[in-house]
């Protein structure tokens, strides 16, 4: 069997540019985010140090990703579809919710965090998900029905779903690294946000199901990988 190819993110200098440019950009966002809603202590000096640590963090963690996506074909490839997976529809335009409130959620944890040491910490529990996540991956592949995928882009949220769909090998589905994600993020902002946290997950575990990317059995393994991370993570 060999590997698929994947259309990843690479580190090439037009990359390095827009990352340079980016993080001061995104540094600002977070310091008036983080002042005027999180009550953040923190100088725009300081957001810029952090931003560039998460970037930095961010692209290595993404290259492993990526690493896994090219070798996860040494083991059997399971799909964990259910007889009530067919009544959940297909709504490409859920796509927005999941790719996009997905990362200005990470980005409300970015904001929120009350010193650098925090932010570390946070940091450090993101990359034990994501070691955790590509473990799966690499000795339990999974993926979904092949007419999941089996669909005509003839709109916009279509014509971006196959886009995001381009960046993986579709065998990187249980458990579900979106839900992982959103629990985690969701249990350290609860205490800033409220049952709003609860909100967010609950969105990212729908769009999941309703853009066809993973399967009901893919779902509660991811909230679970989430909580028991945090649960294990030293935090300040």
């Amino acid at each position: 069997m060999s590997s698929e190819k994947v259309a990843e993110v690479r580190i090439t200098p037009r990359y390095m540019l827009l990352l340079i440019v980016s993080i001061p950009v995104f540094a600002g966002i977070y310091y008036w985010t983080g002042t005027e809603f999180f009550n953040s202590p923190l100088s725009l000096e300081e957001y810029i140090i952090f931003s560039t640590l998460v970037a930095i963090v961010v692209t290595g963690c993404y290259q492993l990703f990526f690493w896994v996506q090219r070798n996860n074909f040494h083991f059997k490839t399971r799909c964990f579809v259910t007889p009530l997976d067919r009544y959940i529809p297909f709504w490409p335009s859920w796509v927005w919710i999941y790719s996009f409130l997905y990362y200005i959620a990470i980005g409300f944890v970015v904001a929120s965090i009350q010193s650098i040491a925090e932010g570390v910490y946070l940091i450090f529990g993101a990359v034990m998900l994501l070691l955790a996540q590509v473990a799966f991956f690499f000795i339990l592949p999974s993926t979904v029905p092949p007419e999941y995928r089996q669909y005509e882009a003839n709109s916009l949220a279509t014509r971006f779903l196959k886009f995001v769909q381009g960046k993986d090998n579709g065998r990187n589905c249980m458990p579900s690294m979106h839900c992982s994600v959103a629990m985690y993020v969701s249990l350290v902002l609860y205490p800033s946000i409220g049952n709003a946290a609860w909100v967010f997950a609950g969105l990212i575990a729908v769009s999941c199901l309703l853009v066809k990317q993973h399967q009901l059995a893919d779902i509660l393994p991811g909230l679970g990988l989430g909580w028991l991370i945090w649960s294990l993570v030293p935090t300040l």
